[in-house]
């Protein structure tokens, strides 16, 4: 088995949708006819966001909010399968929005959120195989978000097919009740369903499975279900010396539920083997893997929050659901590289702002050691939700719970996010009835919701604090920490947690360029009642823009192409238990982008390129980030001199260095030894372009990426940072371009497409692998420069 995935199911077939599907945007009145002619659609593969495809322009509906993406209404068409066997059940993982669903022209449903994983059962509209399947997409409402949201199936599509005796999809609930190091005990609670036309006696067996694949612990249950109902199994497991999951060692189990229904066959989706225990012979009809950590956690309002009894401070970002050039149709692997870059930075817990994500994040958490807030909604009865919130908030919330809850790294449900009516009646019932239901759907998790800092003054602020606390085990507030002692006098005694909060606190003064940052993190860190952070945003995002020509929001730790800026360093030196040192130059001479808060702070650079400071002697200011005692600082190896680290507290330790072309190299020490370095360096005039990828091999799967990155660089290989060359790249071979970036989020240039322009010296291309296999090989050319290339194996395993 694998320990990322688990054991095989042997008596369910599970198969991703990914091909075949026609798409055409604008409404067809007979969209869902099976007879309908769509030869002139658009071939594509889910997922699929069509919204990325542009074209961006200011006049679009989505205006500002939406990053002023085309949105709109869009058709999908593909036929089924024709080898269905056994009960079809169809799962889309998120549809962006209010979607329909048909079978042969059939009406199968409709769910207006479009964050929603929905499961439809196929058996009662006689899919037997090869049916046209018609999804329609309306994304045509507005306002209907405060960021951007992509368009389309951009979430995967599942059809799962089982015996009419089956678990129900989620149907699994996997407890941890009591851990110790000698033993752990599982509880775990199965809903089998009976779609049959009589009445039948099921066993369960559940096996929990290690990370090896032995089994270490077993137990048996009967029942007789009746037809059309389900039968919820409670069976209590034992598992001696539990490996705990932990941050830093994620260990996850695995619970395999077999369905044995006693008699002949039952037409389920592969062969069946038999069991006898002495009542008669049974047959195996169903079973299902479920993912799980033995691990406990406790979050306190004096001491924080704790996991398997040591104490956690959660380093955490936001992070909404698109990725730069690739949208809303997010695939493993770019979530993975995301998540990659945020361990660095030693961050360790994510927020999912403000939405359930995709089902990927939360498995890579699990797997990656990470801790999740997952949240079902932004605002409830604004933005578009009041139309439907009453009908549907029950099965959001409920689509959201039972999909997340046997994640180990899930430790909060978040059930919303800063209603404009903060404080009201009305929005206080609505809090006390989601945060109720929540509770009752998981009883072993907290329940939250995003304070917004919104009331009248600091008293009124405080009052609407207070009675949101009646109503939630948490209490998290977005840039609210200045607040915590006055939440603590009014006699708030509930753990504390920072949802949202900004990089840095300015320093001093008001202009943005002549501020020194601040980092928050040490405030944090110094109050044991409160539990860590969550900045905003971890990474750069589309959607809650400024004015045009922007596109996003930029004051993230990473932009959009999976570059770490310097503010992600500040927070690297105050988070990473590795030394680290970084040196940034606030670089003046930088244009401030339009979509660039006057609050976010003084330019930065990663240069050595100030060439009009030469002549004149001119002085640069700059700063270093490290957590280790001491920074030294040599200009063209000379040294410049010492400061220590505790002199500047929060601060970046800052120089004013009088300018000469060359290099600029920081060096940390702890004891008077080197623990770390880091150089800047003048660059010449472009000359050439320089390729490197992400990876080193690809799996021939159609989904798996590799990121490519062109760097326009001098004779002496060092990046030109003031570059802005058009980058052509061509791909050929065994994999396709997906998209391009550069981290520019004022740039007009497309993001599906073939060339973009590097900034500060850079841009990517993300290649898609096929399915086909063999190698796959990136060229990319710019006028007056030299061309490079890279060539990388695509395989069924990477190789």
């Amino acid at each position: 088995m694998s320990t990322q995935d688990g054991p095989d199911e042997e008596h369910r077939r599970t198969r991703r949708l990914e091909t075949g599907w026609r798409f055409t945007r604008g409404d067809v009145d007979d969209g869902a006819d099976p007879a309908l002619d769509d030869a002139d659609w658009e071939a594509v593969e889910v997922p699929h966001d069509w919204s990325i495809e542009g074209p961006f322009d200011p006049d679009n509906p989505s205006e500002a909010a939406g990053g002023f993406a085309p949105e709109g209404v869009g058709w999908y068409r593909r036929e089924l399968p024709e080898d269905i066997e056994g009960e079809p059940t169809l799962r889309f993982d998120g549809v962006y929005r209010n979607f329909d669903v048909y079978v042969d022209g059939e009406h199968v449903g409709n769910r207006p959120y479009g964050y929603s994983t929905v499961n439809y059962d196929l058996s009662e509209f006689g899919v037997t195989g090869g049916e046209t399947l018609a999804v329609r997409v309306a994304n045509d409402e507005h306002p209907h978000s405060r960021w951007y949201t992509g368009s389309g199936i951009y979430r995967d599509v599942h059809l799962t097919e089982t015996d009419p005796v089956a678990v129900a999809p989620f149907g699994t609930d996997v407890r941890t009740n009591a851990v110790n190091r000698q033993r752990a005990e599982v509880q775990v609670l199965t809903e089998v369903t009976n779609d049959d036309e009589e009445a039948v006696t099921v066993a369960l067996e559940t096996d929990i499975l290690d990370a090896d694949g032995e089994v270490v612990a077993t137990a048996g249950d009967e029942a007789t279900v009746e037809p059309g109902e389900f039968h919820e199994f409670e069976q209590r497991l034992s598992v001696a010396d539990p490996d705990r999951w932990t941050l830093d060692d994620p260990t996850r189990y695995f619970a395999r539920s077999v369905v044995y229904r006693e008699g002949e066959d039952g037409g389920g989706a592969t062969a069946q083997p038999s069991r006898n225990d002495g009542g008669g012979a049974a047959i195996a009809v169903d079973d299902y893997v479920t993912p799980f950590g033995v691990r406990t956690f406790e979050w306190t309002a004096d001491e924080g929050f704790f996991l398997n009894g040591e104490p956690v401070d959660m380093k955490g970002v936001n992070l909404h659901h698109d990725a730069g050039c690739l949208g809303a149709a997010v695939t493993e692997r770019a979530l993975e590289r995301r998540l990659e870059t945020l361990k660095e930075l030693g961050c360790n817990a994510i927020r999912t702002a403000h939405n359930p994500p995709q089902p990927e994040l939360l498995d890579l958490c699990d797997r990656m050691g990470f801790l999740v807030v997952d949240e079902v909604y932004d605002k409830w009865r604004h933005v578009g939700a009041d139309e439907w919130f009453d009908e549907w908030w029950d099965r959001d919330l409920a689509a959201m719970i039972d999909r997340d809850r046997n994640h180990p790294s899930v430790v909060l449900w978040s059930v919303g996010n800063e209603n404009f009516d903060q404080g009201s009646d009305e929005m206080i019932e609505d809090l006390a009835m989601l945060t109720e239901a929540a509770s009752e759907m998981d009883p072993t998790r907290p329940v939250t919701y995003g304070n917004p800092p919104w009331g009248e003054g600091t008293e009124g602020v405080v009052e609407n604090i207070e009675r949101v606390a009646e109503h939630v085990d948490v209490l998290v507030g977005n840039y609210q920490e200045h607040w915590y002692d006055d939440y603590r006098e009014a006699g708030i005694d509930l753990p504390l947690l920072g949802s949202e909060n900004r990089r840095f606190f300015r320093g001093s003064g008001d202009d943005p360029l002549a501020f020194v940052p601040r980092n928050p993190w040490y405030d944090v860190a110094e109050r044991d009642d409160v539990c860590g952070q969550f900045l905003w945003p971890g990474i750069d995002y589309l959607g809650e823009a400024r004015d045009w020509p922007s596109k996003g929001w930029p004051t993230g730790l990473i932009d959009t192409t999976g570059a770490i800026k310097p503010s992600g360093r500040f927070h690297q030196a105050a988070w990473s238990e590795e030394p680290v040192v970084f040196a940034a130059a606030v670089d003046h001479d930088r244009e401030r982008p339009a979509c660039r808060p006057a609050w976010s702070g003084p330019p930065l650079s990663e240069h050595w390129n100030f060439p009009d400071r030469a002549d004149s002697q001119g002085f640069v200011n700059v700063y270093t980030y490290t957590n280790a005692e001491t920074v030294e600082l040599y200009q063209n190896d000379e040294c410049l001199g010492a400061q220590h680290a505790d002199d500047y507290g929060a601060r970046p330790i800052e120089w004013y260095v009088p300018y000469e072309s060359g290099t600029l190299r920081a060096v940390a020490k702890e004891d008077g030894e080197v623990v770390a370095e880091h150089e800047l360096a003048t660059a010449g005039e472009p000359a050439a372009l320089e390729l490197t990828a992400d990876r080193e091999t690809l799996a021939a799967d159609g989904r798996d990426l590799v990121y490519v990155e062109a760097t326009v660089v001098d004779d002496e290989g060092v990046r030109v940072p003031r570059a802005d060359h058009e980058v052509d790249f061509s791909v050929s071979g065994a994999g396709e371009l997906a998209g391009v970036d550069n981290g520019n989020l004022d740039s007009d240039e497309p993001w599906v497409g073939e060339s973009r322009s590097a900034y500060h010296g850079t841009c990517i291309a993300v290649v898609r692998a096929d399915r086909e296999g063999g190698r796959v090989e990136v060229d990319a050319e710019a006028d007056g420069l030299g061309g490079d290339g890279v060539t990388l194996p695509v395989g069924a395993d990477g190789d």
